[in-house]
């Protein structure tokens, strides 16, 4: 069958092939397939199917729309927010159950370990469908870790927090919101999302695979997104 490249995160070439995607894989691959086993129930991330002839793990294809930045004015409504947080929330409680499998990940566990984080929560590895979130995709980074990890990163992500989109008051008041769809505290959300930016940055300056993201200057980026979190919600 022919082969579709399917492009966003730039890491890997990815293509779709019937009702299926191919990606390279890796040592952290067969915990990747465990984790995905747990979620697949739930029907918010791909089935894993094995590896293919070529050595590329083979996982279902979940239709809809993948939010690709710049995200158009409809996801970012409340109801996004809200169904993004509750999403999050699902993922998270059915990960738990392996959060006891520290090694074999991609990246290393973080302290304190609570559940399978994605680590990469953003709308680029989200599927909308209807103008709402139903899943998650891209899961190779998936670590061990605290809840927050994955939702500074989508707070910051999808409220959004940075001088591109509203006020910091119309951004806080976003953030409270999703943390209370989600369940948790919002308290301490600057210094978190500052760390995330931290780690950004640090794995563009520092990962061989983040070369054009290098080329790109993408942690100036994310540094300037981290001078405006320090100005506006750093005691928040």
């Amino acid at each position: 069958m022919e082969e579709e490249p399917l492009t966003g995160g730039g890491l890997n070439e990815v293509v779709r092939i019937g009702s299926t995607v191919r990606r390279p894989t890796g040592p952290w691959t067969p915990n990747v397939h465990l984790l995905l086993e747990r979620l697949a129930p739930l029907g918010i991330a791909p089935r894993a199917h094995g590896v293919d002839e070529r050595g590329r793990e083979v996982l279902s294809y979940l239709p809809g729309e993948v939010g690709h930045p710049p995200l158009p004015g409809a996801m970012r409504s409340d109801d996004v927010l809200v169904a993004a947080a509750r999403l999050a929330r699902r993922l998270h409680d059915a990960s738990a159950g392996l959060a006891h499998v520290r090694e074999g990940w991609q990246f290393p566990a973080l302290s304190p370990v609570e559940v399978i984080c994605h680590n990469d929560l953003a709308p680029y590895n989200t599927v909308f469908r209807d103008g709402l979130p139903v899943g998650f995709i891209d899961f190779d980074g998936a670590r061990p870790g605290p809840r927050w990890w994955d939702l500074a990163y989508t707070a910051y992500c999808l409220v959004p927090i940075s001088p591109e989109w509203g006020t910091p008051d119309e951004q806080w008041r976003r953030a409270e919101l999703f943390f209370a769809a989600y369940g948790a505290e919002v308290t301490g959300l600057g210094a978190r999302v500052l760390a995330r930016l931290d780690d950004m940055v640090t794995m563009i300056r520092e990962r061989p695979e983040f070369h054009r993201q290098r080329a790109e200057r993408h942690d100036e980026y994310y540094l300037g997104h981290a001078r405006y979190v320090e100005e506006h919600f750093q005691d928040r």
